[in-house]
């Protein structure tokens, strides 16, 4: 149901590594996000990424915590004591972006970023730190949607960032220009 991304020399050192659940856009799969996703995962964190084209109610993401939770009290696991479950965010794209602050509803998560995300979402219902990422020439979800995401999350700490330049599908692959300000 998962892909997991993990650093290569995962707990090397003793230490646990925090946790980002991610959420595709609309019919796509974590495959299509894999640079950016492994590239979060080469500074330290593990990485669930829901294997769901349909995202938005954030129960694959969700779902992704309690596979790492059993892997990280399993002896016989890879995982076993190097994963950080204090310490979770949800992220995601579009349709996943929504399921990011869905997934934040969560009381296991402690902060989104949703990328360019869809209207599907109440970021009322949360009160985790949010940074919210559109895209200028986003013509699928308008920068004014995200901005009134934004605006609706006053009671709680949220920034709003807009890419230059960006379209919708500009943050597939290895992240395009939001991979810097998302890492």
């Amino acid at each position: 149901v998962h892909t997991f991304y993990h650093p290569r020399s995962m707990g090397a050192s003793g230490e646990r590594h925090p946790v980002v659940i991610w959420g595709n856009g609309t019919g796509a799969v974590p495959g299509i996000y894999s640079s950016l996703l492994r590239h979060w995962a080469s500074h330290g964190i593990i990485v669930a990424a829901a294997n769901t084209p349909t995202s938005n109610f954030a129960i694959s993401m969700r779902a992704g915590i309690d596979v790492l939770e059993r892997r990280n009290a399993d002896p016989g696991s890879e995982y076993f004591g190097r994963v950080d479950l204090e310490h979770i965010g949800s992220a995601g794209h579009s349709q996943g972006g929504a399921a990011a602050v869905n997934a934040a509803i969560d009381a296991r998560v402690d902060t989104a970023v949703p990328i360019q995300p869809g209207p599907l979402t109440d970021p009322d219902l949360t009160d985790v730190p949010m940074f919210y990422l559109a895209g200028q020439r986003d013509l699928t979800v308008w920068p004014a949607l995200v901005k009134a995401l934004y605006r609706d999350s006053s009671h709680l700490p949220a920034v709003y960032g807009e890419v230059r330049g960006a379209g919708h599908l500009s943050s597939i692959g290895d992240g395009g220009d939001f991979r810097a300000p998302t890492t």
